[in-house]
C-alpha cells in the first residue's frame, strides 16, 4: 500500500524529479501491486460512480454539501458502507456532531430496509430500534440484550446479518471540536494501515462529519481562514497518507437563504474550488424544479418531494454540472441505490421565497 518511490532516490524534499524517474516509480509501484491511485473504488452508486470516473480514488479530496436535513450523513455513511461491504475498502467515519452508538443504529435502520418500497414497514426507524429494545426488556427482566431485542424483529435480524458481513471493514469514531485534529486524525491512519491493522492490504477512505468542526492548529478569527486551513490540510492527509478523503461541508449563511445551493454558498469557496476534486451539492428536488412543473401537474409536483438532487459542481475526474437525483428513505436513513439523470429543467438558484 500507499507510494514507495525512496529506493529510485526521488527527492520529494525539493519537489524536483525527472519524468523519467517519475514513470519509473509508477511502474515500480504497479508492478509491486501498489497501483491503488488507478483503481476507482465504486461508491454502490452506479450512475454517480459512471459520472465520477468509476468511483473514488485514494489521493482525491471530495466534499458534500447542502441544506440542514437533506440527507448529507445518511449518504455519506451508505457510501462508507456500499465500499466496506463489497471489500474494496476500509471506511473510517469520524463524526464530530454524534456518538458511535447513534451512529450504528443508523446503520441498523438503513440495513433493516427490505423491498425498498418506502412503506412504514418495510424497515427499522431508530425510534423502532429504542421500541424493541424497551420491549425486550419488559418482557425478559431476567436477561437484557440490545441484540437479542434488535433480533426479536425480522427486519433487525437481516440487519445485523447483513453488518456481520463487513463490520470489521467500517470503523466509526467520534470526533471532538477540541482536540480531534488533523495530527490526530493522521496518527489515527497510520496505526489502521500498520502491519496488522484493519486497512493493511486494502484503500482507506476517511469520511468527515463535518469539516467546520475540525479544529485547526492556529487561532483564526476570521473563519475564511480557518476554513483554508482545513481543507488545504485535508487535501495534504489525503495525498500523504494515499487515501480518500469525504468531507461534509455546512453553507454559509447566505447560502442558507437561497433557494438552490451552489459551490459559491460555501464556506472559502475559493480554495474549496481550487483544492477538492469532486464536489458534490445535494437540494431538494422540489425546492429547486422550475416552478412550470408544479403548475402543469400538481400530482407529480409533489412526487418531487421524494427526491434529492446530487449536483457535480467540480469533477476533476469527470463530466461536472451533472445533476443526479436520488429517491429518499431518510425514515430508514437511506436512499435507493438508483441515481438516474434529472429529466426537469431546474432553477439556477434564487433566494427562498
Amino acid at each position: 500500500m500507499g507510494r514507495n518511490n525512496q529506493s529510485l532516490n526521488i527527492d520529494h524534499s525539493s519537489n524536483v524529479n525527472s519524468v523519467a524517474d517519475i514513470i519509473a516509480g509508477i511502474e515500480s509501484r504497479v508492478t509491486s501491486g501498489a497501483a491503488d491511485e488507478f483503481t476507482p473504488i465504486k461508491t454502490g452508486f452506479a450512475d454517480l460512480d459512471f459520472t465520477i470516473g468509476g468511483g473514488l480514488r485514494v489521493g482525491q479530496l471530495v466534499l458534500i454539501s447542502g441544506h440542514a436535513g437533506v440527507g448529507k450523513t445518511s449518504l455519506a455513511m451508505q457510501m462508507g458502507r456500499n465500499m466496506a461491504a463489497s471489500g474494496s475498502a476500509v471506511c473510517l467515519f469520524v463524526c464530530y456532531e454524534h456518538e458511535t452508538d447513534y451512529l450504528t443504529q443508523r446503520l441498523i435502520s438503513m440495513e433493516s430496509v427490505q423491498t425498498g418500497d418506502g412503506t412504514p414497514s418495510d424497515g427499522l426507524r431508530l425510534r423502532d430500534i429504542a421500541d424493541l429494545v424497551e420491549k425486550y426488556k419488559i418482557e425478559h427482566r431476567d436477561r437484557q440484550s440490545f441484540i437479542h431485542a434488535v433480533a426479536s424483529d425480522a427486519r433487525g435480524r437481516t440487519a445485523l446479518e447483513r453488518i456481520s458481513r463487513y463490520g470489521h471493514n467500517f470503523l466509526l469514531m467520534k470526533g471532538s471540536s477540541y482536540n480531534t485534529t488533523l495530527d490526530v486524525l493522521t496518527n489515527k491512519i497510520r496505526a489502521l494501515r500498520a502491519p496488522g491493522g484493519p486497512a493493511h492490504d486494502k484503500p482507506l477512505i476517511l469520511f468527515l462529519d463535518y469539516l467546520q468542526k475540525i479544529p485547526t492548529e492556529s487561532s483564526h478569527v476570521d473563519e475564511e481562514a480557518r476554513n483554508a486551513e482545513q481543507i488545504e490540510g485535508l487535501k495534504e492527509l489525503a495525498l500523504d497518507q494515499d487515501i480518500a478523503v469525504v468531507v461534509i461541508v455546512a453553507a454559509q449563511t447566505e447560502g442558507l437563504k437561497a433557494q438552490r445551493l451552489k459551490l459559491e454558498h460555501l464556506l472559502a469557496s475559493p480554495l474549496i474550488a481550487y483544492e477538492a476534486d469532486l464536489i458534490m451539492i445535494m437540494n431538494e428536488k422540489f425546492d429547486i424544479v422550475d416552478r412550470q412543473y408544479m403548475e402543469y401537474n400538481k400530482h407529480a409536483a409533489q412526487q418531487f418531494h421524494q427526491y434529492v438532487i446530487l449536483s457535480m459542481e467540480k469533477n476533476r475526474m469527470g463530466s461536472d454540472l451533472v445533476d443526479l437525483e436520488l429517491k429518499k428513505q431518510l425514515q430508514f436513513c437511506h436512499f435507493r441505490p438508483e441515481a438516474r439523470h434529472v429529466k426537469e429543467r431546474l432553477i439556477a438558484g434564487r433566494e427562498r421565497e
